[in-house]
């Protein structure tokens, strides 16, 4: 956690998703994935150059199955990524709030929240091993 707590006040130059889809199949269709574009890997490219890169994965919780989480790491990004187009997010982030959306007992989602108001939503969803990308405009 203090590692994302590490990237308020960065500048946010671009996002990068891994392959995507168009729409959810109807039997995994659900709040958790609604107005969201669904892919596999996400990459935030940073105006000081590291990359953050964000995955879907298990976390295993004694006595259940494995809950569905993010993995984040610092890379480089990778050359089967693709520009996801805004000129909405190009801002400073001021505040990083992780969150357990699907009530599985592990963090699986991400608010970006940026000094233009805009908030950049990264979720685990379904079906699993997959994320969710989405933008909430402010409107001012």
């Amino acid at each position: 956690m203090s590692d994302i707590i590490a990237l308020e006040n960065k500048r946010l130059i671009g996002i990068r998703t891994g392959r995507t889809h168009d729409a959810v199949h109807p039997a995994w269709k659900d709040k958790t994935n609604d107005e969201f574009l669904i892919c596999f890997a996400v990459e935030l490219v940073f105006d000081d150059e590291p990359t953050l890169t964000i995955l879907p994965c298990e976390v295993e919780i004694s006595g259940r199955y494995p809950g569905l989480g993010l993995e984040v790491s610092e890379g480089k990004i990778q050359e089967h990524s693709f520009p996801y187009e805004t000129d909405d997010l190009h801002s400073k982030i001021l505040n990083i709030r992780q969150a357990d959306y699907l009530g599985e007992g592990v963090e699986n989602q991400m608010e970006f929240t940026f000094e233009n108001g805009n908030v950049l939503v990264i979720r685990h969803v379904f079906p699993p091993m997959t994320l969710g990308i989405k933008i909430e405009i402010c409107e001012a």
